[in-house]
């Protein structure tokens, strides 16, 4: 059925609002936007009249949140590089467009959200490589102490879509693949690939079991680690026991 331009023009506004609410505090204008940190906080972007034109600035949220990580110093290496390739600039902890035109004003809060958001990404990801490095190490020899000679590692499944996944190991079973094993870390971006490798793969007429092994098995939110569940995988943490890597394997 096709839909009217009034039904077509009601879903534009209604989008409109859902991405985006406001408030105004004296002469400043707040906007939260549809934009999350990886906490799953959205974005919220001050505008204030300037000398020439508009600022737009996130406020200094994301120097707050990654102040709250013990990574200041980590934000303030990155983030004037990260700006400046964006055409913006990083001042006193702020991501912040200066000079905006009333008419550029949604590209400038969309460009400043944005950057806001990938820069406390980054940020979580070089804090979390050494942890991962560790873990890794620690998850192979795991593997190699469960299960000797028949686990191999970054191996290639097929799912049910056609989609050939990468896991990080798998068992092999008289030549097949029975369980196969994803190191996923406590970012919604890991858990997300986790949960699409093990939805689809599960989903098969006669599926492997896979298990995913968690860096963090505390700093995964339990909402993060119930998706993997509820995907059909075990999860566990990565520096559990043999007797929990062995867990529900064939």
């Amino acid at each position: 059925m096709t839909q009217t331009l009034t039904e077509a023009k009601k879903i534009i506004d209604d989008l409109s609002r859902a991405l985006f609410s406001g408030r105004v505090r004296n002469s400043t204008v707040f906007l939260s936007t549809g934009v999350s940190y990886p906490n799953g906080v959205a974005v919220t972007i001050r505008v204030d009249r300037g000398l020439e034109g508009y600022v737009v600035t996130d406020d200094g949220y994301a120097a707050l949140i990654v102040d709250g990580m013990g990574a200041t110093s980590t934000l303030t290496k990155i983030a004037p590089s990260m700006a400046k390739r964006s055409g913006l600039s990083f001042e006193k902890g702020s991501f912040i467009a200066t000079g905006v035109a009333q008419s550029e004003l949604p590209i400038a809060v969309c460009a400043v959200s944005n950057l806001s958001a990938r820069a406390v990404e980054r940020v979580s990801f070089l804090l979390e490589q050494p942890k991962i490095r560790k873990s890794r190490d620690l998850f192979d020899r795991r593997l190699r102490d469960a299960f000797g000679d028949k686990v191999a590692f970054d191996v290639d499944y097929r799912g049910s879509t056609g989609r050939y996944w990468n896991f990080n190991a798998g068992v092999t079973e008289n030549g097949q693949v029975v369980r196969l094993f994803e190191l996923v870390s406590p970012s919604t971006q890991s858990v997300a690939l986790a949960n699409m490798k093990i939805s689809d793969t599960r989903s098969l007429d006669f599926p492997p079991a896979v298990t995913a092994a968690l860096v963090d098995y505390d700093r995964t939110e339990p909402a993060l680690r119930a998706i993997l569940s509820n995907a059909g995988g075990t999860v566990i943490s990565a520096n559990d026991d043999i007797a929990k890597y062995k867990l529900g394997a064939a």
